[in-house]
């Protein structure tokens, strides 16, 4: 088991309190010090104090089982709105808005700037600037940002 899935497997429990969920985790090295990023949501999105009291716990549990050895940080925080959505389950809670989406189609790549309308199953249906619905597969999806409206 590495690293990442060793960090996963001691967070689940302190998330499952909350119904939150781990979009990514980075593992960076310093020249001093590692530092290990959580990346948290939840499906209804999730406050400062949450990831204050995530990282408390977390971190105390890590230090109790001791699997970073070396001197590191640990940072819980929510997804950076100019990254991109990773999971599926973070779409539910961005219908209506609008997303930069690039993605697989007949062997090429489309991008287009839609507004996200409705999801059944891994099926997302977006809305084009002419009101005109179509469908992408989540699997087909290479990036999907948010678009701001200013």
């Amino acid at each position: 088991m590495d690293l990442q899935q060793k960090i996963e497997e001691i967070a689940d429990p302190f998330l499952k309190i909350i119904d939150a969920f781990i979009v990514d985790i980075h593992i960076l090295h310093d020249v001093q010090r590692k530092v290990v990023q959580l990346i948290v949501d939840t499906d209804s999105g999730i406050t400062i104090g949450q990831c204050t009291e995530l990282n408390r716990k977390i971190g105390e549990a890590l230090e109790l089982q001791n699997i970073i050895p070396s001197s590191y940080v640990l940072e819980v925080s929510s997804p950076d709105i100019t990254k991109p959505l990773k999971l599926l389950r973070q779409y539910h809670k961005n219908k209506g808005r609008q997303f930069r989406v690039r993605y697989r189609k007949d062997g090429g790549v489309v991008e287009i700037i839609t507004k996200l309308n409705a999801i059944e199953g891994d099926s997302l249906t977006f809305i084009t600037k002419n009101e005109e619905p179509f469908k992408v597969s989540f699997h087909d999806i290479i990036e999907s940002i948010e678009e701001l409206p200013w």
